[in-house]
This record gives C-alpha cells, sequence and structure tokens, in this order.
C-alpha cells in the first residue's frame, strides 16, 4: 500500500512544525471555542485588552462556546479607568453560563493606578460559570496610590451560583486578593476552587465572606509581605460577613489550607445562635507566623472544625497561639502548636459568650521562647483528650472560672521540663466555681531548677471544683498548693456533688469540707485514729467521724 508524502511545515495532529500553534488558536470555533486573540486581545502587557477581551465573552457566551484565553500578559483596566463617566467598577466581567479556559502562561495584569473599588476578574450576580485551566491574576500593587484603594481586588466573586474554578493564582492586589461572597440575602452558593494561591494582598489573602457550601480542595495563602501601604507583612485567611443577622445557615470547606504571614482571623458573630448557624470545616491548616505580636489565629461567634491544624511562631512574637473569645464551638481532632510568646490557647468568655474548645490531641512546644505558657481557660469550657506539653515557661494549665458553668477536662497530661511555679493553675472570681477534672497528670523535669509544684489553687471554690485522677511525679514534686495559704486544702479526687466522693485534706474535715454522706477523706497531716473520716450526718461540713 502506497503512502503519499506529508509535505514539510504542514500541520497535522501528529506533528507540529516548529513554532507552529494548536488547532484551538488556528481555527477555534471548530473546537467550540472562540479566541480572545480573535477579538484583538495581544496579551503584551501593553495594549489594554479589556475590551477585547470582554467582547470574546460575550460572543462566546451568546454563541454557547467555551472562551480560550492563550498565555501572554493580558493588560486589564476597569471601565472607569477608561471613561471616568462610567459606575462600571470591574475590569473583566464574567456572566452566567460563561466557560473561559486560560491556558497555563495567561496572566491578567491590572492596568496603573486603578481607582478604588476595582476589581480585575468578577463573577457578579452569575450562575453556571467555569474558569478552567490555571489563571493568574497581578494586581499591580507596586503602582497603586496608597490610601485609597483597600477594596481593590484581584478575583471578586459576588452574589452568584455554581462557580467552579479549577486553579487560580493571585498576587500584589492593594485589596483582597481574593474576595468569596455576596449579602445574607443574596449569597453566592456552591463554588469550588480546585487550587488557590494567594501572595501579597494589601489586606486580606483570601477573604470568607457571604458564601454557602464554598469548596476548596487545597490554597496556600502567603501573606508575609502584605499589608497596605507598608507591606510589612498581614493576615491571610479573613472570615468577615457584615453584620451577620442569623437568617440563614452558612458552610465552607477547605480540604487543606497552608498559611504564611501574620495570622488568620475569623469571626461570624456573638452569640450561641450565629456561632451555630456558621460552620467553616477544615481538614488540614498549617500555619507559620511571623512579624506580629497579635493572635496566630483568632475566631469567634462561629462552628470551627479543624481535623489537624498547626501553628509555628517562627519569631515567638504572636501574644496567643489560638484565642477565641464570645460565643464560639470548636473541634479539633489534633493540634500541634510551637514558639508562642504567650498561651498557645487562650479560651474565653465574653460579652455574655463563652467559647467551647474540643481538642483531642494538643502537643505545645515553647521552646525557643521565653514567655511561652500552655493552655489559659477564663471562662470557656475545655476538653482535652491529651495534653503533652514540654519546654514551656509558664504554666501548662490555667484555669480560671469568671462564669458559674465553667468546665474543664483533660484526661491525659503529661508535662516536660515546663512551669515555674507550678504545672496547673486554677483560680474563680467572685462566686463562681469551676468544674475541673484531670484524670491523669505525669510530670517529668530534667531541669536543674524544677517547676515548684505540680498544682496550685487561688482560691477556696477552685479547689473544691477540682477532681484529680493518678498523679505521676517520679522527680517528687510537690504535689499541691494553696497561694495565699488561706484556706485548708480539701482535693477531691473522685466522686460527684450529691453522690459520695472522696477527698484528700489538710487537717481535719469537720466544719471545713461539705459533702454528701458517705463520703471520705484522708488526712495529709493525721495521726492514730485521725486519719481516714467518714461523712456519717449532716447536709454541711458537719458530721465528719475519724475512723
Amino acid at each position: 500500500m502506497a503512502f503519499t508524502p506529508i509535505p514539510d511545515g504542514s500541520i497535522t495532529t501528529s506533528k507540529l512544525a516548529n513554532g507552529a500553534v494548536t488547532s484551538i488558536k488556528l481555527d477555534p470555533e471548530t473546537n467550540g471555542y472562540v479566541n480572545v486573540r480573535s477579538f484583538g486581545a495581544v496579551g503584551d502587557g501593553v495594549k489594554d485588552d479589556s475590551v477585547a477581551i470582554q467582547n470574546a465573552i460575550a460572543a462566546g457566551t451568546n454563541g454557547r462556546k467555551g472562551v480560550f484565553v492563550p498565555a501572554g500578559a493580558y493588560r486589564v483596566s476597569s471601565a472607569q479607568m477608561r471613561n471616568p463617566a462610567s459606575t462600571d467598577w470591574w475590569c473583566i466581567r464574567v456572566p452566567s453560563g460563561a466557560n473561559l479556559l486560560f491556558e497555563p502562561g495567561a496572566k491578567l495584569v491590572l492596568a496603573p493606578n486603578a481607582p478604588s473599588n476595582t476589581r480585575v476578574l468578577v463573577v457578579f450576580g452569575a450562575n453556571n460559570v467555569t474558569l478552567s485551566g490555571y489563571v493568574e491574576i497581578d494586581g499591580n500593587a507596586s503602582a497603586v496610590r496608597a490610601g485609597v484603594n483597600d477594596q481593590l481586588h484581584g478575583l471578586f466573586v459576588s452574589s452568584s451560583q455554581n462557580v467552579l474554578i479549577d486553579s487560580v493564582y493571585v498576587h500584589d492586589c492593594y485589596g483582597d486578593n481574593i474576595f468569596i461572597g455576596g449579602t445574607e440575602a443574596a449569597p453566592s452558593i456552591n463554588v469550588r476552587i480546585g487550587y488557590a494561591r494567594c501572595e501579597t494582598a494589601g489586606r486580606k489573602n483570601f477573604v470568607i465572606h457571604f458564601v454557602d457550601q464554598l469548596h476548596v480542595n487545597s490554597a496556600l495563602l502567603n501573606n508575609s509581605r502584605g499589608g497596605a501601604p507598608g507591606f510589612g507583612g498581614e493576615n491571610s485567611l479573613d472570615l468577615e460577613p457584615d453584620e451577620f443577622k442569623g437568617t440563614r445557615s452558612f458552610y465552607q470547606r477547605i480540604d487543606s489550607l497552608t498559611t504564611i504571614g501574620h495570622g488568620n482571623d475569623l469571626s461570624a458573630g456573638l452569640t450561641d445562635s450565629f456561632a451555630r448557624l456558621w460552620t467553616l470545616d477544615i481538614g488540614s491548616l498549617d500555619m507559620r507566623v511571623a512579624g506580629t505580636t497579635e493572635p496566630a489565629l483568632l475566631s469567634y461567634g462561629l462552628t470551627l472544625s479543624i481535623g489537624r491544624l498547626s501553628i509555628q511562631s517562627t519569631d515567638h512574637r504572636a501574644a496567643y497561639g489560638l484565642q477565641t473569645l464570645y460565643s464560639q464551638f470548636i473541634d479539633i481532632a489534633s493540634a500541634r502548636i510551637s514558639g508562642i510568646g504567650g498561651p498557645a490557647v487562650y479560651c474565653a468568655a465574653s460579652g455574655g459568650g463563652k467559647p467551647r474548645l474540643r481538642i483531642g490531641s494538643l502537643e505545645l512546644d515553647g521552646s525557643g521562647s521565653s514567655r511561652s505558657s500552655g493552655v489559659r481557660i477564663d471562662g470557656g469550657d475545655l476538653f482535652v483528650g491529651t495534653l503533652d506539653a514540654q519546654s514551656l515557661n509558664g504554666t501548662a494549665l490555667h484555669v480560671f472560672s469568671t462564669e458559674p458553668d465553667t468546665m474543664a477536662t483533660v484526661d491525659n497530661m503529661v508535662v516536660r521540663n515546663s512551669g515555674t511555679n507550678q504545672v496547673a493553675l486554677l483560680s474563680s472570681y467572685g462566686s463562681a466555681k469551676p468544674s475541673v477534672r484531670l484524670n491523669n497528670i505525669a510530670v517529668f523535669d530534667t531541669r536543674n531548677t524544677r517547676v515548684r509544684r505540680v498544682l496550685e489553687f487561688e482560691t477556696l471554690a477552685s479547689m473544691q471544683g477540682a477532681s484529680i485522677g493518678t498523679i505521676f511525679n517520679p522527680y517528687s514534686i510537690p504535689e499541691w498548693y494553696s497561694t495565699y495559704g488561706n484556706f485548708q486544702k480539701q482535693l477531691r479526687l473522685t466522686g460527684g456533688t450529691l453522690l459520695p466522693a472522696v477527698y484528700m485534706v489538710e487537717g481535719s474535715p469537720e466544719g471545713v469540707l461539705f459533702a454528701p454522706v458517705g463520703s471520705l477523706a484522708m488526712r495529709t497531716d493525721g495521726g492514730a485514729q485521725a486519719t481516714l473520716y467518714v461523712k456519717e450526718s449532716g447536709t454541711g461540713s458537719t458530721g465528719w467521724r475519724a475512723k
């Protein structure tokens, strides 16, 4: 069978001459695409391609065809920049039903000196939008006049539904690099992003506003050089619905998130009702923080679920690792927090609400920080399965009951070479009485100057509300201490408030220790016939009989 030779320089599906372009570029119509180059876009970074790209999008969408954006730097500007009489603030607006395909190397570059409220790539009030391929947006922040452009955003999705974005890289926007939201009455719904990378935003790298069913597979947010106008660093992820009124629920999911910079700020409201309506679910959150004395992760007024959390303050300046205030529901499967210049976790009731924090496994490392400490609870609720603390300068656990129903439970607490005065400090305010349960405590200290005691009680109420399991103390560190010495020590080992309990006391319990009938008290300073006491009668502190 004879074959006809293929002439040199011809274009086939099997062989391309050097420098030839693909069939999509040559004849996009036959491939279901229109090419922005066919509408006059140049992509040289000099010519303004805004109108050409917008015309291509309109033609492609109206003809139910995709819009192909070949590699190149496409300079864009808002209608306001091209015509001062215009009120249109977007550079490129993507309508309903649009399908844009960005070739690797395709980049939208904002023209210099953009006015405030300029947004580069906008999906506003649109449905069923697809951005395929890899799109890069350069906000050209160095060319922006300082102080007047904090609402200048890169990718802006608002009040839109069913938006699919394969991969996006946004950087150097004077406002937010990525904004996903809308209004409470007209939020964005079902926005999916495969991969998001953001660097150097004047405000925040990624803002979650009023959006429900947001799903991001993977995000890398580096704002270590962000923060206009000085660009000395800023937060990366910001959850900030404006004046959330609680008329509906919202849910967002990020599978894998890495942030670099000053930290992250997450807040939806102040009360329990708002916190239950707003859920942020993160599979893995890896945070590296430097250049700030603010909390690395500040969160309140929402339900926050994290599978694996890692917070590292590389310069030891962050005042807190995780700080949570007001009403909050936090559930973390495992966490590692290191290098913090203060408490690794700070949980405080405020404004009439209180946070509830549940952590399966919590590892704390204070190495390199002279001000590091562990977990501090001021009126919130805490449950930790295993707390493993090492090289902390301050206490591993500080419970300060400012609310009458404060509850803290640690199943296993292992403390290594940590603390100066005490391992755990329990205190209370006014009539508030905490319920603190420490089931197993192990203290290892090989330092030349060891921690002074395992447990310290600042108030009688905090001592009466504490319940202790076993203490493994191979270095014979004093195990309990009252700060001011103005009350007798009385520590509950097991039991309840109404059911009989077992106590350890200093001195006779008669007239001192309130307990139900049937309770037992063991004196640490007792003698013959005055070491074991049984509560045989009465409802108050009387009725104790020595055995």
